[in-house]
């Protein structure tokens, strides 16, 4: 089994048309991790991100060819602000997950201290 590759970074991304910005936070897993990491973000997004999103996720990971990439935004809810979480995930291997989300700032951070507390 491969050790988990915390690879956070803090590059901006401008959404199109709206000027709201997003910060990455990534990180590299096995699949049998991937659904109760994203369980662990759900909580602290209070509208449009459940079970059904995570499901959703899940499934266009398990249609990925290898080396595939597929990118899926859900307009969220965070602290009584819309916004968007864009989640990214690659295929590295059969069961290994490549996974960023692109959130508002305060977010990401806790995104990436999910990741410290699920991943270590």
């Amino acid at each position: 089994m491969r050790l988990p590759l915390l690879a956070i970074s803090t590059i901006a991304a401008s959404l199109f048309g709206c000027g709201q910005s997003l910060v990455d936070a990534s990180t590299e897993i096995d699949l049998a991790k991937l659904r109760p990491f994203l369980k662990a973000v759900q909580p602290l997004i209070e509208n449009g991100f459940g079970d059904a999103q995570i499901s959703q996720i899940e499934q266009e990971f398990r249609k990925l060819a290898l080396d595939g990439t597929k990118t899926i935004t859900f307009p969220i809810v965070y602290r009584g602000a819309k916004a968007d979480l864009r989640v990214t995930v690659r295929k590295e291997d059969s069961d290994t997950v490549e996974i960023h989300l692109f959130a508002p700032p305060q977010l990401a951070e806790q995104i990436k201290q999910a990741f410290k507390s699920l991943l270590y």
